[in-house]
């Protein structure tokens, strides 16, 4: 049985997360087989890709970790050093050595966690290179699965390099403040190392001393793929091949993405054809430890489930010397999973611990690693049922360290739930939010400005979006009505009292800022300059945010040279400064309230 994403498991519940496990000083999430099915033989090691496309596969492979289960399979993946939400290794500079001895290691722990004596390596991108690179170490596959491999590792990064230019150029990024280190993007860097490696892959030159079978996901019309396909054919592998239709849209842009569930049935169908999975699998001779900490320096990571049936994901950083009884609860956006655009999440989480304060960054409901609740949305952007997931992990947190002061931070998607987050549970006692497009929510989608939309009316591909129904006429025409009226009530709202109430619910917003100020609820408002978000800001608060002086609790931040995401690295360290300074704002402001009472 195959049980689609958003249903509850076989028990009728909401399904849980993936088992935090620790191997040596790596971190992975371990899918058991479900209960009731029968154990396999089989089990399913995930080696992930690299930069955008590691973000774009993110969920993809928490759902087909989900599937394995649900055949029977148990799967573990992880991330490699330097990497998403591991630890920022040295030992990395070594290279892609690296890499392949964490998979070694990885593999031998998911055998004794699931007593399965077969191993399947399916990877995408890099990752299916690896899986092929890997096949002749111990212990080796019984099965490869190669989703849209990287055939040569030199035309690879030439690749990466011209598609981190279209995004740098896509998100306005100054020249100077580009990263164009080789495998460098989006504010992801390769390791020195490991790109030197990568230069020498050719999986045409592979030599595999055992002949697995191998499934390939064939990216349409790339004749790379197909010489791959023959030359294993021509070695003697057993070959199936699918075709991994929608590849470019899929890897090219995490928002709104579109799961290839046709290539998930196609796995499925390959995996159950393998005399190995017919196979009973013996008990596991390893349990996963309760508790799955990794340690560097001063701070200490804890992965966690937590939340009905521990249905969210999540990675606890604390410091391990002095607390400023201090935490912060950092939110992701609906594209972007715990690690955060560019390893934001990560890099601001450690920053805070080495200063004494504690983090627990999250994904949302159906974001990352976290599984989807039923009955919620597909497309979790702007949804206020992620307030419900907010207030799980301050439980969380008040469950852990009762009493502390607390900090909300989001940015873009994870903004608006942060302020609103922080509206319904008066327990915050401060919010950073990063590039909020509206503090209260009556659009369609994500809207644009009326600058943009007029741009984009006059672009050719609009039309062919429109010709292939690709494009939403009714959200469009209600977002385009709704900043008009914004912008025509704002001119007349000066002159003519009754017409103010209609920009951007600008009387319903000031009284929830009155709220926050009445609680003297701290709050930080970062926009880089020009952002889409401003314009909603502009009509609640003027054009230089003149109205915010009702409002001493409330500190507005401009950035310059920055895009929405924070890209430029000098963007993303005055965030954190941003953010650090008013977590240990909460630190003072507790020791003067404890010298007031003395």
């Amino acid at each position: 049985m195959i049980v689609k994403e958003n249903e509850a498991n076989s028990a009728g519940e909401a399904r849980s997360a993936s088992r935090p496990v620790v191997f040596g000083s790596n971190i992975g999430l371990f899918a058991s087989a479900d209960e009731g099915t029968r154990k396999s033989d089989l089990a399913v090691l995930l080696l992930n890709p690299w930069g955008i496309e590691e973000m774009c596969t993110r969920r993809f492979y928490r759902i087909l970790a989900e599937r394995f289960a649900a055949i029977g399979v148990a799967s573990l993946r992880f991330d490699y050093p330097g990497t998403s939400n591991s630890l920022d290794d040295t030992s990395s500079e070594h290279g892609l050595a690296v890499w392949h001895e964490q998979i070694r290691k990885a593999a031998e722990e998911l055998k004794l966690l699931s007593g399965a004596r077969n191993l399947v390596f399916l990877g995408q991108g890099i990752g299916a290179s690896l899986a092929v690179l890997q096949a002749n170490s111990q212990p080796s596959p019984a099965a490869i699965a190669l989703l849209a491999p990287v055939l040569k590792g030199r035309s690879y990064l030439r690749e990466l390099a011209l598609y981190s230019r279209l995004i740098n150029d896509g998100l306005g990024i100054k020249q100077e403040l580009r990263d164009n280190s080789p495998g460098s993007i989006a504010g992801l860097r390769m390791p020195r190392a490991v790109a030197d490696d990568l230069r020498a892959v050719d999986l045409n030159s592979a030599d595999l001393n055992a002949k697995p079978s191998v499934f390939i996901a064939e990216r349409p019309g790339l004749e790379g793929d197909t010489t791959l396909r023959d030359r294993l054919k021509a070695i003697g592998c057993k070959l199936r091949t699918a075709t991994f239709a929608g590849y470019d849209a899929f890897v090219s842009n995490p928002l709104n993405q579109e799961i290839p569930e046709g290539l998930i049935k196609d796995l499925i169908d390959w995996t159950q054809s393998l005399p190995e999975y017919q196979r009973d699998g013996m008990l596991p001779s390893k349990r996963p430890q309760p508790i799955a900490s990794v340690r560097q320096a001063a701070i200490r990571e804890t992965f966690v489930r937590f939340g009905p049936h521990d249905r969210l994901y999540g990675v606890l950083c604390e410091p391990t010397e002095d607390s400023a009884g201090v935490s912060a609860v950092i939110l992701t956006t609906a594209y972007d999973h715990a690690a955060g655009w560019g390893r934001s999440s990560v890099e601001l989480a450690r920053q805070l611990a080495k200063v004494g304060v504690s983090s627990l960054r999250f994904d949302s409901s159906g974001v990352g690693d976290s599984p989807p609740v039923t009955g919620r949305r597909k497309q979790v952007l702007y949804d206020e049922t992620q307030i419900d997931d907010v207030e799980l992990a301050r439980d969380f947190l008040d469950s852990r360290s009762a009493g502390a002061r607390t900090v909300l931070i989001g940015r873009c998607s994870g903004a608006y739930v942060a302020f609103r987050s922080v509206l319904a549970d008066p327990r915050w006692d401060a919010c950073l939010i990063v590039n909020p497009v509206a503090f209260r929510w009556r659009f369609k989608g994500l809207p644009k400005t009326l600058k943009s939309y007029l741009k984009n009316a006059l672009d050719p591909d609009t039309f062919r979006r429109l010709w292939g129904r690709d494009l939403d006429l009714g959200a469009v025409a209600k977002n385009i009505s709704v900043r008009i009226v914004d912008r025509m009530a704002g001119r007349l709202s000066s002159v003519f009292a009754p017409a103010k109430p209609l920009t951007q619910l600008t009387r319903q917003v000031h009284e929830d800022f009155q709220v926050l100020a009445s609680r003297g609820t701290q709050l930080s408002i970062i926009y880089t300059e020009g952002d889409e978000g401003q314009e909603m800001f502009r009509v609640n608060f003027g054009d230089a945010g003149e109205r915010l002086s009702a409002y001493p609790n409330v500190q507005l931040h401009l950035f310059p040279d920055a895009d929405h995401n924070l890209t430029p690295l000098p963007a993303r360290e005055r965030m954190i400064e941003v953010a650090t300074l008013q977590a240990l704002s909460l630190k003072d402001e507790r020791h003067s309230r404890r010298t007031a009472q003395a």
